[in-house]
């Protein structure tokens, strides 16, 4: 299974190393992979709008029409790790790869989340932007371990 989670982002940070210890303890046939698309540039003479919707462009482009689209957005469904990992369970079935993408400060444009098979949301709170590629890691990590009746998540 690969995995692809696409941040729109304007740089790579300290947590790096997080996402990378997260996935050299991952088993070797899941595969991680981070991409990141540079955040629009803000500007007087550029719409907020103008900037999500050239944001949102650059992001479909790297999704093929078979793969699975996961929008992580404040106003998504929120999941438990068990209910992610039924669905990690189907994808491993179907052999689907799933693409979580991160949006960009405003957010993602109609078009993206038109396009999204899910939305998702970890969490009421308001969490740094730099951060949400590791929790995602971490809770595919934790739900892998749940499938394999690892003793890391104990509910």
């Amino acid at each position: 299974m690969k995995i692809i989670i696409i941040s729109i982002a304007s740089k790579n940070t300290n947590y790096d190393v997080l996402i990378s210890d997260y996935k050299k303890r991952l088993p070797s046939h899941i595969k991680i992979e981070h991409l990141r698309i540079p955040i629009g540039r803000r500007s007087k003479t550029k719409s907020v709008k103008d900037i999500v919707q050239a944001e949102g462009k650059r992001l479909l482009k790297m999704i093929k029409n078979h793969d699975i689209l996961i929008a992580l957005d404040e106003k998504g469904d929120m999941l438990s790790t068990k209910e992610l990992a039924n669905s990690m369970n189907h994808w491993f079935q179907d052999a689907v790869n799933p693409i979580f993408a991160i949006g960009g400060p405003d957010g993602f444009s109609k078009e993206v989340l038109d396009r999204a098979n899910m939305q998702w949301s970890l969490s009421k709170l308001t969490l740094p932007h730099a951060m949400v590629p590791v929790i995602i890691i971490e809770q595919i990590y934790r739900s892998w371990g749940m499938l394999n009746n690892q003793p890391y998540h104990r509910s």
